[in-house]
């Protein structure tokens, strides 16, 4: 029985490994957040997102961080299709060798144009009920 070279070794895990998720253009701009919820005021729903990253077979290949961070960008890189802004993460669900978060996705972008159109037109009908001369 002929020993298998190291170069085979090495492709077949390579091949076995999944890779870790990288951000896209439009995912760098989605927030991410946890423990506060009132910043999720007057954002919409647009839905639920999940990611995972590493297997049972090739988790002790990556580091626990390149997995979290896999999983955020995956999670981000799905919110984006959504056409949402933020993600609300949830508890992290406990898998040993992979990691997979559950988030919910929010367009906050029209939450916050809303809020400051509201301002605005409230500064002017203040600034328009004063008496001439006033400040």
């Amino acid at each position: 029985m002929k020993l298998v070279k190291p170069a085979a070794l090495a492709l077949l895990c390579a091949n076995l490994s999944g890779c870790i998720t990288f951000p896209t253009d439009e995912s760098n701009t989605v927030k991410v957040l946890w423990d506060d919820t009132d910043a999720l005021v007057g954002c919409e729903h647009k839905g639920t997102v999940i990611g995972s990253q590493g297997h049972f077979y090739d988790y002790w290949l990556h580091a626990d961080k390149d997995m979290v961070w896999g999983t955020l960008n995956e999670m981000r890189i799905k919110a984006a299709k959504l056409n949402a802004d933020t993600i609300y993460l949830y508890k992290p669900l406990g898998f040993t060798g992979s990691v997979t978060m559950i988030a919910n996705a929010y367009d906050c972008d029209a939450a916050v144009t809303e809020i400051e159109s509201t301002a605005g037109a409230t500064a002017d009908s203040v600034s328009t009920a004063l008496p001439t001369g006033a400040k």
